[in-house]
């Protein structure tokens, strides 16, 4: 089904109403119910009752691979409340757990004894990781937005609903990503792999809840501190060393749209970037994934070209402001950027900030020129 978001719920509950069952010989069931949920994600999470009982229930109940018995019992409950029912359904915290415990359990061992009777060959899904993973995410994605919210998002403008929509789902995001940083049990690597491989299965506005612990980390000054004596010497504490291990393992799985928000995010919070610790951090954060950004993005998005330039537009601040303890990382790190990734391509934005910046700094890199015009 492609049909425009705008004006179109009527036709889609005609549709899965009275064709839900001619969906169980669908080539790939669950994967369009996941699909449809992800791109009519507005407009589905303003009207409860379709999502529930039209886009769920009805639909999965009459596949033949039984997905049902795969669902949290939570969701289930959820699902068969009477259709008059009131709206109520809130997740506990116990249920986020268990469905991230529950699809790290399955990752580390698909050979679970739940999916014995299954056979992979005649299943959409290649393997139990696959199928949970497009289960766990209809779950959330069906989550619905609290009652108040949710009358309020009714009367309210689209742009309105949006804004209650993505405030809901970053919540929610917020629940997951908890989760994993408040791990006590020393799995915190392999949950936060866990955590990734699930953002990135749901739309952006879930995501974003990484990017939001990324500010709280900058913000909370106590998770830097500098080394006296050792040049350079910046250390982080247990919170800040967590985040980037999520960070890492969330754009190592994520696909374009979410990893698209990297340069709009470090525009917004440039005013964060104050000190040398930040700057080093974020740097950390970014940079082993601009080789991935090149190979694989470059060619359907600016995003590495908008990403390096924030990049170089935080440094360049930093620098002008004289109080680096250690200018020459940052110095080194343009030259390199230069010859592996930009090129002569940030040409016009250095020699704006260079008069700016100290004497020494100055004559250091201009050097970033040289060769520019054959280059370009």
């Amino acid at each position: 089904i492609e049909l425009p978001p705008k004006n179109c719920r009527k036709w889609l509950v005609e549709i899965l109403r009275v064709y839900s069952r001619l969906f169980a010989y669908h080539d790939s069931p669950i994967t369009f119910l996941h699909d449809t949920l992800f791109y009519y994600d507005v407009m589905l999470a303003t009207e409860f009752d379709f999502e529930k009982r039209v886009l769920v229930r009805s639909y999965l109940e009459h596949l033949t691979c039984k997905p049902m018995e795969f669902l949290s019992p939570q969701f289930i409950k959820y699902l068969n409340t009477g259709e008059n029912d009131p709206q109520n359904w809130s997740p506990s915290p116990g249920y986020f757990l268990e469905l991230v415990n529950h699809m790290n359990d399955v990752i580390r061992s698909s050979d679970m004894p739940e999916f014995s009777h299954i056979d992979w060959r005649f299943n959409e899904f290649g393997n139990a990781v696959c199928m949970m993973l497009y289960l766990r995410s209809i779950e959330l994605m069906c989550i619905p937005l609290p009652a108040n919210k949710l009358s309020a998002s009714k009367i309210s403008a689209n742009k309105m609903s949006e804004e209650y929509l993505s405030e809901h789902r970053m919540n929610i995001g917020g629940k997951l990503v908890d989760i994993a940083l408040n791990n006590n049990t020393g799995q915190l690597p392999e949950l936060c792999n866990t955590l990734g491989i699930i953002l990135s299965a749901l739309p952006v506005s879930f995501s974003k809840a990484v990017y939001k612990k990324i500010v709280d980390i900058l913000r909370d000054g106590s998770n830097f501190y500098e080394v006296e004596g050792n040049v350079g010497g910046i250390l982080w504490n247990n919170k800040a060393q967590n985040v980037l291990i999520l960070v890492h393992s969330f754009f190592q799985h994520c696909k374009t749209d979410k990893i698209g928000y990297l340069p709009e995010f470090i525009t917004q919070n440039i005013s964060l970037f104050t000190t040398e610790s930040h700057v080093v951090y974020i740097l950390k954060l970014v940079s082993p994934f601009l080789c991935q950004l090149t190979t694989i993005y470059s060619r359907i998005s600016p995003v590495r070209n908008q990403t390096l330039c924030a990049l170089y537009q935080v440094m360049m601040n930093l620098l002008s402001e004289n109080t680096v303890s250690n200018p020459d990382l940052f110095v080194d790190y343009l030259y390199y950027n230069k010859y592996i990734y930009a090129g002569a391509e940030f040409k016009p934005l250095i020699e704006k900030h260079l008069p700016t910046l100290p004497a020494d700094f100055a004559s250091k890199l201009k050097f970033l020129f040289a060769g520019a015009d054959s280059a370009s």
